[in-house]
């Protein structure tokens, strides 16, 4: 298990040309986390604004281009090709494949555009046709002709559409009697209405105001669409049909632009997504001499070997692999060891020791340990309690991970608060259903709570076999459900039985505040702090453990406790000891408290075993819970089956009927709002009384440098360094080659021409 959690640092040295090829095979070996530089970022050079801008101007444009074309992800994931197929790009390196992606998606931004200009145009022209087309429809019902039109002297018509809601406001505002008129209007679809209005030419402001406020819009009666006998449908449907089509065709056009080019479209989305990534990482590296750069990662201990012969068959002559393995049992100084890496191994330039000498300063004192990322592995069976684990904090690389004792600790406290075998039942069904129907669909997370859920089933099923309860009842189908005795011990029926589960309760938070402090105790014995594991954590455990027996055994007799054999000494002790040890380790030169002075110790002591104290009685007696939360379990299925045995409908069947109806709900209503209050009190129990005794949660976790590569490869073209001699003798050797073909030229034409 060691091997498997323990890490290594690398420190690769690489030619600045080769930077993006390393990343590239970083991403490749998918077991790199790169570590965070702290120092200031490379500058880069010839930019008129930084890199990681172009980036984003660069997916807002394709996200706007995506967005026209209504393209999503699940489009892309929907594709189906062979692997062959993914789009190729070949580049010298990223600020160059940026470009090129950057002027493909400019090319597509720019078709599409054009293209919607051409859609909304034709949508707009055609909604105003179709506008007209009804409005004429409801005129030529009143012989509309370009006869009419030339009566009308000192009168106007006009027609108009608007929304069905404003017809109350039309008939009010054209009321004949304010304004002269006369208007027809046609019946009313389901949200617009046409009309047209005859009116006096010197009202045409008054018209107008009383059109806005109905929000109205002018349909203009054309003279091209009328003739002498009538309105001329036929020109408007012949224009309908030509705008149709035209719409048509740029739909059709912008479809095959998406559906033509949707790998390369997935490609392109995925080359911008690792770019961001490429930045994020590029900007890790740091400078050195001679035009060198250096970045930093950690990798699993069992991979290292296996990714030293990777990188060296890729990159081997242009790259200096030096690396670093992390114990987790003692402190380590990452550039001290890299020092002492260098002059054992005498690889590298005394100007790269003395570049690297200066940033001594800095890391001095600095444990790596604290930088270093965990990756979390436990038995398949603990694996669905990280999910819980993470809630409070990844571990940190040298502390103890905590997700084994969950295992235990969360069923055995949900088992305690919801004991019923039937109910244990139907959290085991519902939490084995949601694992196997559910693993694909809903996540990870997901499918770890079905299975805690599961766990939790099983806890409560044996505690309800303690308790004697089945579903509320204390028998199984007939068979009665009887005592279950351990050391003289039955919890059988917790509510006739209350003050000996009131103990157990205790007896259970003081064993688990406990196993707390144990962990500590070999949290601080493997991070090397072997004093503090004594004079801190296993005194609390003496402490707790002997003021528990004290008050179980002697209760609170005072007389008793200050008499022989004198019992007020088995808390007393440790209690002292916690006051005192570290005082006495600053006296025999332990190394960690050398640099304190006795008065903080002495102060901190006290402080620390006062505030044990008061912690104690307020941990233990959260415990208190457990009991309340299990009688509040019982008492509910008790008041369940009061309630239903008040049905009386006169009738055998019906009253059996919703008395199984009844009993259903009742229970389903009981494991739904109950389980959740008993899940949520397990974990703040294992949260805040467990966990906060030994537990930092401050890790970081392992997280892979990736880069995807389902729709695209990436092959980088390094260009060779071409000295200024071989670049003299080229010119040389081009200009003597054009002074050949311009003579050869000359006396082609001379014996043509002349």
């Amino acid at each position: 298990m060691k091997n498997n959690t323990q890490m290594s640092l690398f420190k690769i040295s690489v030619d600045r040309r080769y930077k993006d090829p390393l990343l590239y095979h970083l991403s490749k070996i998918n077991s790199v986390h790169i570590k965070s530089k702290i120092k200031p970022e490379l500058k880069k050079t010839g930019e008129d604004f930084p890199f990681s801008d172009k980036i984003k101007s660069v997916r807002n444009n394709l996200d706007t281009l995506f967005k026209k074309l209504r393209i999503t992800e699940s489009d892309f994931q929907a594709l189906k090709f062979e692997k062959e197929d993914r789009i190729k790009f070949d580049t010298k390196d990223l600020q160059e494949l940026l470009k090129f992606v950057s002027e493909e998606i400019d090319f597509f931004n720019n078709r599409a555009v054009e293209l919607e200009k051409y859609i909304t145009r034709a949508n707009i022209e055609l909604d105003n046709l179709k506008s007209i087309k009804n409005c004429y429809s409801f005129l030529d019902k009143f012989n509309l002709n370009i006869a009419v039109l030339k009566v009308f002297k000192n009168l106007d018509i006009k027609a108009y559409t608007t929304f069905t809601k404003n017809l109350p406001n039309l008939r009010s505002f054209f009321d004949i009697s304010q304004f002269p008129n006369v208007h027809q209007i046609s019946p009313p679809s389901e949200d617009r209405i046409s009309f047209f209005i005859i009116y006096p030419k010197d009202k045409e402001e008054d018209l107008k105001d009383r059109i806005n406020l109905v929000y109205a819009e002018e349909v203009p009666i054309l003279k091209k669409y009328l003739t002498h006998k009538g309105i001329n449908f036929d020109r408007i449907l012949k224009e309908i049909d030509l705008i149709s089509k035209s719409l048509n065709k740029y739909l059709k056009e912008q479809s095959r632009i998406r559906n033509a080019n949707l790998l390369k479209f997935a490609a392109i989305n995925e080359i911008v997504q690792n770019i961001e990534e490429y930045d994020w990482a590029e900007r890790q590296f740091e400078e050195l001499p001679s035009k060198y750069l250096s970045i930093k990662f950690f990798v699993p201990l069992t991979r290292k070997n296996q990714i030293i012969q990777y990188l060296n068959k890729n990159l081997g002559s242009h790259i200096i692999i030096e690396s670093i393995n992390i114990g987790k049992d003692k402190s380590i100084n990452e550039i001290n060891e890299f020092i002492k890496l260098e002059s054992k191994e005498s690889k590298e330039s005394d100007e790269l020791d003395d570049f690297e000498q200066e940033d001594n300063a800095d890391a001095e004192g600095k444990d790596l340990r604290e930088e270093t990322p965990r990756v979390m592995k436990n038995f398949f069976l603990f694996r669905p309690f990280e999910t819980l684990t993470k809630m409070y904090g990844t571990p940190s690389y040298s502390e103890i991970d905590p997700t084994p004792f969950l295992f235990f600790t969360f069923p055995i406290l949900f088992g305690l608060m919801f004991g019923d075998i039937g109910h244990g039942i139907c959290l085991i069904i519902a939490g084995l259903v949601g694992a196997m129907v559910f693993r694909k669909k809903k996540g990870k997370d997901f499918t770890n709570y079905c299975w805690i859920i599961f766990w939790c089933g099983w806890a409560a099923v044996i505690v309800g076999f303690l308790y004697g309860e089945f579903f509320g009842m204390h028998e199984i189908f007939g068979y009665e459900l009887k005592p279950i005795t351990i050391f003289s011990i039955t919890l059988h029926n917790p509510l006739n039985n209350i003050i000996t589960l009131f103990l157990f309760v205790i007896f259970i938070g003081v064993v688990h505040i406990c196993l707390g402090w144990f962990i500590q105790f070999l949290n601080y014995w493997k991070q090397g702090y072997k004093y503090f594991a004594f004079s801190d954590s296993l005194c609390k455990i003496f402490f707790l453990a002997l003021g528990t027996v004290l008050l179980f055994v002697w209760q609170f007799d005072i007389n008793a406790w200050f008499s022989p054999p004198y019992p007020i000494l088995l808390p007393l002790i440790p209690g002292l000891a916690l006051f005192l040890l570290k005082p006495l380790g600053k006296a025999i030169g332990v190394k960690h408290l050398r640099e304190m002075k006795y008065s903080e110790l002495i102060g901190e002591g006290s402080m620390e075993t006062f505030e044990t104290i008061l912690s104690v009685l307020s941990n233990v007696a959260s415990y208190v819970r457990l009991l309340a939360l299990a009688l509040i379990h019982i008492a509910l299925m008790i008041s369940i089956e009061a309630m239903i045995s008040l049905i009386n409908t006169g009738f055998i069947f019906w009253d059996q009927f919703f008395i199984v109806i009844g009993l259903i709900l009742g229970n389903i209503v009981v494991i739904l709002l109950e389980g959740l209050l008993v899940f949520i009190n397990a974990l703040r129990l294992n949260f805040y009384e467990f966990f906060f005794k030994f537990y930092q949660g401050t890790g970081i976790d392992f997280f892979p440098f990736y880069l995807d590569d389902d729709y695209s490869v990436i092959n980088f073209k390094i260009e060779s360094d071409i000295d200024i001699i071989s670049k003299e003798i080229e010119k040389e050797i081009e200009s003597e080659k054009i002074k050949k073909d311009i003579d050869e030229a000359y006396h082609y034409i001379s014996k043509k021409f002349f």
